[in-house]
């Protein structure tokens, strides 16, 4: 991430350092075509003036740089043999016939060139011009002006390099450490450790946000897999021992019958009472499970149907059980529940069945009808608060405390599975409530809060 940073970067900068350098080349080009267009209008009117004038050529000269003082004057021979200058300089040993501005004035023409000057040690400009077939005309200008501004955008250019290094590095390690804490962030994310993140740069808030929201998801999920491993897990469990224990009594009868060890008719239909009962226990548990299987199919959305005809039908139906244990059961109001005439049977049976067999003896069971709200109550002897979040569970029984008396042998651990699986699958919620001593409460609600 650095390496790219910083070529994207650096290729800013490097853009940025060549249109300053051609800024620098167009504005030395610039005063090179001021000084120029200077020095040719100064020739002509110097050329003029000299073949004018009577003066001797070094008097001439020193006219001619006085009107533009730093303005170098030399006449000169076609042979480059120095006449005068106007810097009075030693002339002697001067000797300019190969000089490009002197060669191109032998030939006729304005010559002019650009060159380190070897007397003054700096960039002049020369131009020159044949007044006669044997006198040249030479002028000389010091471009000192043009000089300083290349030596200024240099350093301006070499100050502007080094900060723009120095800003790189501190910039780029910054914004790599800010990265660093984004990833770090979402990695906490991602594991859990966080619900939430800030992002570096406001751009990246979306999608920081639309991380959260899928790492919650997936947590969820994972959770959700989890349990549904474990509920797998314990139900084989749960289903091989409900299954395995009639088994186990059928065989031993059947062996006893097998090997002739009943010797009485009485002992043998005691043998196959037992193998029947065990039989219809284990035919119990198949049920069961395949009401469980169906209940947590997707179903179909049902019209609202009345819950208490069905519930008074259930009541009758459970006459013998709460007759022998002396148990009233109150139906109260009127209810309309979005499932199936099968489904709703298997609700408010499950509920009604399981308060008759753990409520108390001479006791009381309330169904409660509202809108769309089902209610079963009764005054057994409670469950535990901690086993209360469980009793949903595939197979989960409570404690032998709450198995019911007068010969109830108990359930087989799927009836409220059952219930929860049946509304769950209409869009409800069902949950439970009891107090220690006092009973019961099971409450399935339908759409909205009753």
């Amino acid at each position: 991430m650095r390496r790219r940073l910083r070529g994207i970067y650096w290729r800013g900068i490097l853009l940025t350092l060549v249109m300053a350098l051609a800024a620098v080349a167009v504005t030395a080009k610039v005063k090179l075509d001021d000084t120029r267009d200077h020095l040719t209008s100064l020739l002509a009117a110097a050329g003029k003036w000299t073949m004018d004038s009577n003066d001797d050529f070094q008097s001439l000269a020193d006219a001619i740089s006085g009107v533009s003082p730093q303005v170098r004057v030399t006449f000169m021979l076609r042979s480059g043999l120095v006449l005068a200058d106007s810097a009075r300089e030693d002339i002697a040993d001067q000797d300019h016939y190969a000089d490009p501005e002197i060669a191109a004035a032998r030939r006729g023409e304005t010559g002019h060139s650009l060159r380190v000057s070897a007397t003054r040690d700096a960039l002049v400009m020369y131009m020159a011009r044949r007044l006669s077939p044997q006198l040249i005309l030479r002028l000389s200008y010091p471009v000192f002006g043009i000089a300083r501004v290349v030596l200024t955008y240099g350093a301006l250019l070499l100050f502007l390099f080094l900060a723009l290094y120095l800003l790189e590095r501190r910039a780029i390690a910054r914004l790599a450490a800010d990265q660093q804490r984004q990833f770090e962030d979402v990695c906490r994310l991602l594991d859990g450790e966080a619900d939430a993140a800030v992002a570096v740069f406001p751009e990246y808030q979306p999608a920081l946000d639309a991380v959260a929201y899928r790492a919650r998801r997936l947590r969820d999920d994972y959770e959700e897999i989890q349990r549904t491993l474990r509920l797998r897990s314990d139900f084989v469990a749960n289903a091989s021992h409900e299954l395995r224990s009639p088994l186990t009594s059928v065989r031993g009868y059947a062996e006893l019958l097998q090997q002739g060890m009943a010797d009485t008719p009485e002992e043998r239909a005691l043998c196959l009472d037992t193998i029947l009962g065990e039989c219809d226990r284990m035919l119990a548990v198949i049920e069961d499970i395949l009401r469980l299987s169906r209940a947590e199919r997707p179903a179909e959305p049902e019209a609202p149907r009345p819950a208490r005809p069905v519930a008074l039908e259930i009541a009758r139906a459970l006459l013998p059980r709460t007759a022998r244990r002396r148990i009233d059961i109150s139906i109260e109001g009127e209810a309309d529940v979005p499932l199936g005439e099968k489904a709703l049977w298997e609700l408010m049976y499950n509920l009604m069945d399981n308060a008759v067999r753990y409520g108390r003896e001479g006791g009381h069971v309330w169904v409660r009808l509202s809108g769309a709200r089902v209610e079963v109550a009764d005054d057994g002897i409670g469950i535990d608060g901690s086993q209360l979040q469980r009793i949903f569970e595939q197979f989960y029984r409570v404690d032998a405390g709450r198995d019911g008396g007068a010969g109830d042998t108990g359930g087989t651990g799927l009836g409220l599975s059952i219930v929860r699986a049946l509304v769950e699958g209409a869009g409800g919620t069902v949950r439970a409530e009891s107090v220690p001593g006092q009973g019961s409460r099971f409450i399935a609600q339908f759409g909205g809060e009753g």
